[in-house]
């Protein structure tokens, strides 16, 4: 599953750190059957948004028992019927809202077979399978459904185990009404035009696997296929986007042949669709076979100029070795399917645009990874949620630390493992232990060390060098020390140095220092002074570096063969102030090819400021490279009140750019110049259409950050339903800010609140989320919202949007003066609520049976 959205990669969600609250310790779960086959036959209507469902699912016990429990979440149960080679029979079950429990006619021993049918209904599910159709609000959204089973969601609309390591075949007989598309996993046996105006389509998918990548898609689609070595591969998309396929998935093909490659196993199933659909809660979601993505996924050739989709769909496609063939036997070793299809991102770049375009990638994972990643370990199994575990440390840490050990064991030694892992799990559910043992096996290394370091224990390291010459000895004195809390690391840490000529490549040495105590000394035999002494140049280690070395060595680092040197030298003269350094990071950045280190560059000319970092930026705005002209532009918002800066800025919304980026960029830095024409140079752009509505987007986000409250009617009428779920998330944010710098009276306050206020009920995940975060800090002007916050945080079934709202109505109520008597009562009212939801709750399970 990628958290990837518009092309950018998004916040992850934060660690917490350990002495908060410790969770109780999590552990695989205990099987009592195994299911073998799930058939499912479903009546889906999409405008009354329920789905009667029969699903039959074949079973054998794996011990003496007499009771089993399925994962069923506000289900109406209509009938449970028990077959073992004879007829039918209804059998006694109890239904609480969560959980089916089925008790048997009598004890059944170990590896006793059945059959258990389920008659049910589901209406508006709160998780797992979503409607979405037109309204007097939004006449235009058609009518779709579409599930999402990571991590325990599918239980919402399907009886079945919902836990990673229970693997079944599946089966999916789904009727609906004329007109529309199905998707589900493995092959379309049938597709049956009925006589009530509706159709039959039949999926099976005969090999096993876990029931949360159990996927159904119905909707209005195009349908473009293709073939791959006999294998159907298929593009759903929106009607009116069918021109665009080509630019978005043309290299699916050429990624199914890396892959394959490799891997060692050729693409395992029976075919890959990917179908685009509106609204997804994620970037994108590896259901078997049948990837779902977020409509960002699609670009039309404006948006292909500054960049593709390809990190997504390669995402999405490595999952289906990674996470579906081999799967993680419980959350807590969730890095072993995210961590490996965040690492097919660099595999792919690395293949098709280069090596520059990997390091780069490498680049940003370790910044993400260092940034968010320090709390907790990768495997953790101490988390209050599985969602939790989709952060930091599964996503870009654990693609370090694949590509940590690929480094550390050299290609061949690595692609042989790689492929014996999966030849030897395939169709199975593993823990890390399970991969380092293969490693070890296959290439005869000891890596207990290395996993301790990487997936046991929190953090990175974080290491500070300095360095002195001893001409007598003609050695390099290295002094080491790693500063991280506890243990140091143990890491081979690679260095190359230069004697004479550091443009010759034969001029240059490699050594290795073997890090091993929290300080050290090192020597290294150079003899003579390196005139260039570079770490790390290969992107070997993820860590911190604070190296303490000499201006002429970071003045040939600006113009090394290395991404991550280049970029680490623009950093340090980032932070200098001198005529010198900017003159540095000018030449620097006229003669920068790659796009990514130029926007490392531009970085820094924006930090070091200046008339001399502003006509550097300037400069580069005139670069034929969209994402170099891009980066200049974000700069050029750092120098506020800058006449020349804004002129440029003007300048270029008014003739426009060939990249929505660009324009983007431009918006977002002319908002922060402080201008007094602001609004009415951003206002025009809240119209102009634009791939995921960027541009509006970048104006919405401005007329928030202007400090003027004649925008306030205007960002609300962008809140509203109708308009496109991008702006509106960037609606609420902006009233936010606005609220926060503009001085609104109270009445304005209220507007706010309660604009924001009523996006908390009734909307998408994505939009609920917005508004909880958008709401925190309005402080008492919040209070009417206090009471849906805290119904949210005690109900809601998104977990980020519990913890956003709890903490939401907890800022409130702390910002907002309260007598002790209206505290009593509001304590009592809690109680009376609390009461009423419990009786509610047993009701309503009474009903159920």
């Amino acid at each position: 599953m990628s958290r990837r959205l518009f092309g950018f990669v998004v916040l992850l969600l934060p660690c917490t750190a350990f002495a908060q609250n410790p969770e109780p310790l999590r552990t695989g779960f205990d099987r009592t059957i195994d299911i073998q086959h799930l058939r499912l036959e479903l009546q889906v209507d999409l405008p009354k948004k329920t789905v009667e469902g029969k699903a039959t699912l074949s079973f054998s016990t794996l011990r003496e028992l007499n009771h089993f429990a399925l994962d069923a979440v506000d289900f109406e149960v209509r009938d449970v019927r028990l077959t073992n080679g004879a007829a039918a029979v209804e059998i006694r079950r109890q239904h609480d809202g969560k959980k089916l429990h089925i008790e048997l006619p009598e004890k059944w021993p170990a590896d006793k077979s059945g059959k258990l049918v389920i008659t049910y209904r589901v209406r508006e599910p709160k998780d797992g399978l979503y409607f979405f159709g037109p309204t007097p609000a939004e006449p235009n959204v058609p009518l779709t459904v579409w599930s999402q089973g990571e991590p325990v969601s599918n239980r919402h609309w399907i009886p079945c185990i919902d836990h990673p390591e229970e693997r079944q075949t599946t089966e999916l007989i789904v009727t609906v009404a004329d007109g529309f598309e199905v998707l589900s996993n493995g092959k379309l046996l049938s597709r049956k035009a009925n006589e009530n105006k509706t159709a039959t389509f039949h999926w099976k998918q005969d090999q096993p696997h876990p029931s949360y990548l159990v996927t159904l898609v119905v909707g209005p689609f195009a349908v473009v296929k293709e073939d791959w070595r006999g294998k159907e591969v298929s593009y759903y998309v929106p009607p009116n986007r069918k021109d665009d396929v080509a630019c978005t998935f043309g290299r699916t093909r050429a990624m199914l042949d890396l892959f394959s490659r490799r891997f060692g196993v050729d693409y395992p199933w029976e075919k890959y669709a990917q179908v685009v659909v509106e609204q997804f809660s994620w970037g994108g979601m590896e259901n078997t076979s049948a990837t779902t993505l977020h409509d960002s996924a699609i670009h039309d050739a404006r948006a292909m100029l500054d960049g593709d989709p390809d990190g997504l769909i390669a995402h999405e496609l490595g999952h289906q070795w990674w996470g579906d063939l081999v799967t993680c036997r419980d959350w807590a070793h969730l890095w072993l399917n995210e961590g490996w299809a965040s690492y097919c991102e660099v595999i792919w770049a690395e293949h098709h645009r280069g090596r520059a375009d990997a390091d780069y990638d490498l680049l940003l994972k370790a910044r993400n990874a260092l940034a968010h990643a320090k709390d907790r370990p990768v495997v953790d199994r101490r988390y209050p949620n599985p969602i939790n575990m989709f952060d930091a440390r599964s996503y870009p840490k654990g693609a370090w630390i694949l590509h940590m050990l690929r480094q550390r064991l050299g290609d061949e030694l690595f692609w042989k493992a790689v492929q014996a892992y999966a030849k030897e799990h395939k169709y199975r559910s593993v823990e890390t232990s399970d991969f380092r043992r293969t490693f070890e096996r296959v290439t005869g290394r000891n890596l207990e060390r290395f996993f301790h370091d990487w997936t046991e224990r929190p953090g990175n390291p974080i290491i500070e060098l300095h360095f002195d010459y001893l001409g007598e000895s003609k050695l390099l004195k290295v002094t080491v020390k790693q500063l991280q809390p506890g243990e140091p690391f143990h890491v081979d840490l690679p260095v190359r140095y230069a004697l004479w000529n550091p443009s010759s490549p034969t001029d240059w040495q490699n050594d290795v220092l073997p890090l091993t105590e929290k300080e050290q000394v090192l020597y290294v035999r150079t003899g003579a002074m390196p005139v260039d002494f570079v770490v790390d140049p290969q992107l070997t280690v993820m860590a911190e570096y604070h190296l303490h070395q000499s201006r002429d060595w970071w003045i040939r680092q600006l113009e090394s063969d290395s991404i991550a040197v280049r970029s680490r030298a623009a950093a340090s003269f980032g932070k200098g102030k001198s005529p010198q350094d900017r003159e540095l990071l000018t030449a620097a950045l006229r003669r920068e090819k790659h796009w990514g280190v130029a926007a490392e560059i531009a970085a820094a000319l924006g930090e070091s400021g200046g008339d001399q970092s502003r006509d550097a930026l300037i400069e580069g705005v005139s670069r034929p490279e969209p994402r170099i002209r891009r980066a200049c532009i974000e700069q050029l918002g750092k120098f506020v009140s800058d006449e020349k800066a804004a002129t440029l800025l003007r300048d270029l919304l008014k003739k426009g750019d060939p990249s929505y980026f660009v324009e983007a960029a431009a918006l977002t830095a002319y908002s922060k110049l402080r201008q007094k024409d602001t609004v009415s140079v951003l206002l025009p752009w809240l119209v102009k259409p634009s791939y995921q509505e960027v541009l509006s987007s970048a104006a919405l986000e401005g007329l928030g950050r202007s400090q003027d409250l004649g925008v306030l009617d205007a960002l609300v009428s962008w809140t509203q339903r109708g308009k496109p779920a991008p702006v509106r998330i960037r609606a609420l944010g902006a009233l936010a800010e606005l609220a926060k710098t503009a001085n609104p009276d109270d009445a304005q306050r209220a507007k706010i609140a309660s604009t924001i206020g009523a996006c908390l009920e009734g909307e998408t995940p994505r939009i609920r989320r917005a508004a909880a975060e958008a709401i925190r800090d309005l402080g008492r002007s919040a209070t009417p919202s206090v009471a849906v916050l805290e119904m949210l945080a005690r109900h809601d079934a998104d977990p980020q949007i519990v913890d956003l709202a709890r903490k939401a109505a907890e800022r409130i109520r702390a910002e907002t003066p309260t007598p002790v008597e209206l505290t009593r009562l509001r304590e009592e009212l809690d109680k009376l609520r609390r009461a009423n939801e419990t009786l509610k709750e047993r009701l309503d399970r009474m009903e159920r049976k």
